[in-house]
C-alpha cells in the first residue's frame, strides 16, 4: 500500500483522484470507505499530508452528512410481495394518453435512472422514512401477524422541500420503477375527460408492479364543498376516490401536494401513513450549503454557516440556488479585494423577496457593524476573520467595542 500511496503522490493529476474519491464515496460503501483510509495512512506514513488531508476531508464530510441519514436503510434484496399477477414495467411499456390531445398521461422512470439521495430531513422526518421504508421492505412478515404494510403515503409541505426527490429515493431503494403523474396534466376541459383521464391512469399502473407517484395532487382532490368549484371537481374527486380504493393492495402510492390545505377530508383518510416535510433547521441547510459549495474544509463551513443564517425560512432549493449563485460569482471577483461576506450580502440582495427584513437589515450595515450581530449570532472570531478578511483581533476589537 506504501508502494501506491507514493506514486500517488507524485501524480500530476492527483485532483482527479481526490474528484473520483468524492463521487464514489456518494454511494455510502462502507468497504470503500475503509480503503480510502488506509490510502491516507499510507500517505501520512510517507510524510504526503497534503494529500491526506484532502482525503481526510472527503470522509469528513462524508460522515457528517451521513449522521443525519437514517440508520438502518439498506436496499431489499427481496421485492416487497404486494398483489399477484402484477406486470414487470418497462420504459418501452406503453402509457395511456389524453385521447383528446394525445398528451401522455405519465411518466415511467426506472430504478437505474434515478441518481438522487435521501434529501437532508430533521432528524424526527427521516426516523418516520425509516419506520416506513423498513414496513414496506418487511411487508412479509407484517402479514405473517395478520396485519398489512401501509402502501399509500401522502408527502406535503413547502415548494422545494424535496418531496418529489423523496418519493423517486423511496421507490430506489425498493428497485421498483415509478409512475410519475402530474394530475394538473390529467385536467380537460372536456366534460367527464378528467375523470377518464384518472381512470386509465389507475389502470396502467393497478397492471404493474410499481410505485405510483402523484405529484400536484391538491389538483384533483379538492374540497368538494368549495362555492367556487363547479360540480365537475366534485364528480372528478368522487372518481378520485373511487380509483385509490381499487388500488388498495394492488402497490404503493405516494401523493404530494404544497397545499394540503385544499385537500378533501375523505382524501386524507386513504392514505394510512401522511408526512409532513418542513423547511430545513439550521443544522440542514448547513449541511445543503456544503454539499452545493462542493467543499468541507473550515472555510468553506464558514460560508455555509452564513448562507444558511441568510436561508432561515427558505426551502432546501432556495438554499442551493442562494449556494450556487454565490460558487458563481465568487469565480469572477478578486478574493483579495472582496471578501466572502460581501459576496453573500450581494447574492442576498438579488433575491430579497425570499430573505428576511432582519436579515438584510444586518447585511445592509457597513462591515465593521456587521461583525457585532452576527456574533450574537452564534459566528467564532475565527469565522468572521474569514468572512470579512480581517484579523481575528479586529474582529474581537470591534464585537467588544462600544
Amino acid at each position: 500500500m506504501s508502494d501506491v500511496a507514493r506514486r500517488l503522490s507524485t501524480m500530476e493529476h492527483f485532483p482527479i483522484v481526490t474528484s473520483l474519491v468524492r463521487v464514489a464515496l456518494g454511494n455510502d460503501s462502507a468497504r470503500l470507505s475503509h480503503q480510502v483510509q488506509r490510502l491516507v495512512e499510507a500517505l501520512v506514513a510517507d510524510g504526503e499530508d497534503a494529500q491526506a488531508e484532502a482525503l481526510s476531508k472527503l470522509l469528513n464530510r462524508r460522515s457528517r452528512n451521513t449522521e443525519l441519514a437514517p440508520s438502518r436503510l439498506t436496499q431489499s434484496s427481496r421485492a416487497v410481495p404486494l398483489a399477484t399477477g402484477l406486470e414487470k414495467l418497462s420504459p418501452q411499456s406503453a402509457v395511456p394518453v389524453d385521447k383528446d390531445s394525445s398528451a401522455p398521461l405519465a411518466t415511467i422512470i426506472m430504478p437505474d435512472d434515478v441518481v438522487t439521495t435521501l434529501p437532508l430531513f430533521p432528524a424526527s422526518v427521516h426516523a418516520n422514512i425509516e419506520a416506513l421504508l423498513m414496513e414496506w421492505m418487511n411487508a412479509d412478515r407484517i402479514r405473517e401477524v395478520g396485519l398489512s404494510p401501509s402502501l399509500s403515503l401522502l408527502v406535503y409541505g413547502a415548494p422545494g422541500t424535496g418531496k418529489t426527490t423523496l418519493a423517486l429515493w423511496l421507490a430506489q431503494q425498493l428497485g421498483r420503477p415509478v409512475v410519475l403523474a402530474r394530475l394538473d396534466g390529467l385536467i380537460s376541459s372536456f366534460l367527464g375527460t378528467t375523470a377518464r383521464n384518472l381512470g386509465a391512469l389507475f389502470t396502467f399502473a393497478n397492471k404493474y408492479d410499481c410505485v405510483l407517484v402523484l405529484d400536484e395532487f391538491d389538483a384533483l382532490a379538492k374540497v368538494r364543498d368549495d362555492p367556487n368549484e363547479v360540480g365537475e371537481i366534485k364528480r372528478v374527486v368522487n372518481a378520485l376516490l373511487q380509483n385509490m380504493d381499487v388500488r388498495v393492495g394492488r402497490g404503493i402510492t405516494i401523493a404530494l401536494t404544497n397545499h394540503e390545505g385544499l385537500l378533501d377530508p375523505a382524501i386524507w383518510r386513504r392514505f394510512e401513513v401522511q408526512l409532513a416535510v418542513p423547511k430545513p433547521e439550521f443544522e440542514q441547510r448547513v449541511q445543503i450549503a456544503l454539499r452545493s459549495l462542493d467543499s468541507a474544509d473550515d472555510s468553506a463551513r464558514a460560508e455555509a454557516h452564513l448562507l444558511s443564517w441568510v436561508a432561515e425560512g427558505l426551502s432546501g432549493a432556495e438554499l442551493r440556488t442562494l449556494a450556487t449563485k454565490y460558487r458563481k460569482r465568487r469565480l469572477f471577483v478578486n478574493a483579495e479585494d472582496v471578501p466572502p461576506a460581501a459576496t453573500i450580502a450581494q447574492v442576498a440582495s438579488s433575491t430579497s423577496v425570499h430573505i428576511g427584513d432582519d436579515v438584510l437589515d444586518v447585511l445592509q450595515l457597513d462591515e465593521a457593524k456587521q461583525l457585532k450581530p452576527l456574533h450574537s449570532k452564534g459566528f467564532s472570531y475565527a469565522d468572521l476573520a474569514y468572512l470579512f478578511d480581517i484579523s481575528t483581533k479586529t474582529v474581537q476589537r470591534r464585537v467588544t467595542e462600544e
